[in-house]
């Protein structure tokens, strides 16, 4: 015998680990790029939340400016007492600011509070000339953050005032004003130090070349970082944020992960050599109590549903008896008596089943000439053949002597209710067909009617419980639907099976496989 490598267990246990193994690098490496995706949308979202809190600050620090501007230049000969009370007013809410000054003609005149120097107030290496062209550009100027003179860390900010804005042509003088940097950044500090995320601010020049970092490490700016600019009166601050220590960090558990896959990977292995070795049995095992349950399931439910017709009509003519809205005359007593020998027939059907599907079925086998018990079925439906009215024809082809091993009444049973079902549905003026062939060792019954036919989706649910076809084939139903399912179980217990396929003669075959037997081989209960 010729043994393919890939039909081994020891190839087949190979194929499934590495395709487990390529799914287990596969779902690492994509674990791996979304906790990195994660990690820089939390880092993006922390420089969001702190470009918003330092674009606040700024306005809110440098909001004094425009206002002591405005104040000006409707009163440009402001006095000591009069300026006092504005910065007063002003820095209630700008808690960072240390001092305004007010400047005319670029000298210091006027600074809130009093006592603080006047020397903070000058711009830093700025010339006259700087001086003069500010004045005439109106350019606002923020510097820092830089060392003060009296050693604090601090920012100064400086703003032209014209007592004419539109035209520009009366320079007054500069509001500035010196903001205490350590002030101005503490709100934002928890988001400037985080635990496992490096943070730096630095200067972006107006056509966008970087500057000196004033806050963290300028390497924070390589790497890739995440990163916002910040709006200022004379160019950007630039923020940039990544993970200490870059962004391909490992995930957290990624070591335990791997080893839980390999260990999965093994089990794997190794169950697949088990499977594969000593046969699917628990699996097929598992299958056949799966569907037993379901099939318990639907079965009460089937049940219930069947017997909730005849219960209610029993309930429906009794309550209204006894209400005395109908006379209990013996028209509706057998109402009632049909309806309760239709719960019989049904009890009587499912008791069957019952039976079947417990194995116990009552079979006593005896040699079965099935010409004969063919002919004899025919004989008692030949009344109601005449009166619907169908052709009736037997064709046999089984060799002689050739006969069946089964229960000669219940074999007639599921005859007679294959004829019933053509007698039913059929059309009249019809044909109703049975052959008897035999098929290897197989004897084939098959029943034959013709027109209106069977859908094609409805032939093999034909045999299970309570199914009814509502198409053409039902328009005489009745019975509980159940006839065919016994039909089934009844030949199943004699070792065959049943079919269902279209008929050349335009309706529904059924045909019966039953093993074929030598005359009088076996009697007495059927094995």
């Amino acid at each position: 015998m010729t043994l393919r490598w890939h039909s081994t267990p020891l190839a087949r246990t190979a194929v499934v680990c590495l395709v487990v193994g390529a799914t287990c690098l596969r779902l690492d490496w994509l674990a791996t790029q979304s906790f990195h995706a994660r990690e820089r949308a939390r880092v993006a979202e922390q420089v969001a939340a702190l470009r918003s809190m330092l674009e606040q600050r700024l306005h809110l620090h440098l909001a004094p400016l425009a206002a002591s501007a405005a104040v000006v230049q409707l009163k440009p000969d402001l006095t000591t007492l009069q300026f006092q009370r504005l910065g007063q007013s002003l820095l209630k809410e700008a808690q960072a600011v240390r001092t305004l000054a007010l400047s005319p003609h670029a000298v210091v005149r006027h600074v809130f509070p009093p006592e603080q120097a006047r020397e903070l107030h000058v711009m830093p290496g700025e010339s006259a000339l700087g001086v003069e062209q500010s004045a005439r550009d109106g350019t606002v100027r923020l510097a820092g953050p830089m060392q003060l003179s009296d050693g604090a860390i601090g920012m100064l900010a400086r703003r032209p005032v014209y007592l004419d804005p539109e035209s520009r042509l009366q320079f007054w003088g500069f509001v500035s004003a010196v903001i205490d940097y350590e002030r101005f950044i503490l709100p934002v500090r928890p988001l400037l130090a985080g635990a496992d995320i490096d943070v730096a601010l630095r200067h972006v020049s107006p056509t966008g070349a970087p500057g000196t970092a004033f806050h963290g490490a300028p390497a924070t700016f390589a790497g890739s970082p995440e990163t916002a600019l910040i709006a200022t009166p004379d160019g950007f601050w630039e923020i940039g944020a990544r993970l200490r220590g870059g962004w391909d960090q490992p995930r957290p558990y990624s070591l335990a992960l791997r080893l839980l896959m390999l260990a999965v990977l093994l089990v794997v292995g190794a169950a697949t050599w088990l499977l594969r070795a000593r046969g699917l049995r628990n699996k097929m095992l598992l299958r056949k109590l799966e569907s037993g349950e379901a099939a318990r399931v639907q079965w009460v439910a089937d049940t219930s549903h069947e017997l909730r017709t005849p219960i209610t009509i029993l309930a429906t003519h009794l309550d209204a008896m006894q209400d005395g809205i109908i006379a209990p005359t013996p028209a509706n007593l057998a109402v009632l008596s049909d309806t309760v020998k239709e719960m019989e027939r049904l009890v009587s059907d499912l008791h069957v089943l019952a039976r079947a599907d417990a194995g116990a079925q009552a079979l006593q086998c005896q040699a079965v000439d099935l010409a004969e018990l063919c002919a004899e079925v025919a004989a008692a439906f030949a009344p109601r053949l005449a009166s619907h009215p169908l052709r009736y024809s037997l064709v046999d082809t089984l060799p002689p002597g050739c006969v069946a091993q089964g229960d000669r009444q219940r074999l007639g049973q599921v005859l007679s209710n294959l004829l019933g079902n053509s007698l039913r549905y059929t059309d009249a003026g019809g044909q109703l067909q049975i052959g008897l062939a035999l098929d290897g060792q197989q004897i084939v019954v098959s029943v034959e009617d013709s027109a209106p036919g069977v859908p094609d989706a409805a032939l093999p649910r034909l045999f299970e419980r309570f199914y009814r076809v509502d198409e053409s084939r039902s328009r005489a139903s009745g019975g509980s639907g159940l006839g065919l399912a016994i039909c089934d179980a009844i030949i199943a217990g004699h070792g065959g099976r049943m079919q269902a396929s279209h008929s050349p003669l335009g309706g529904l075959r059924i045909d019966i496989l039953l093993p074929a037997h030598a005359p009088l081989a076996h009697h007495g209960d059927c094995p």
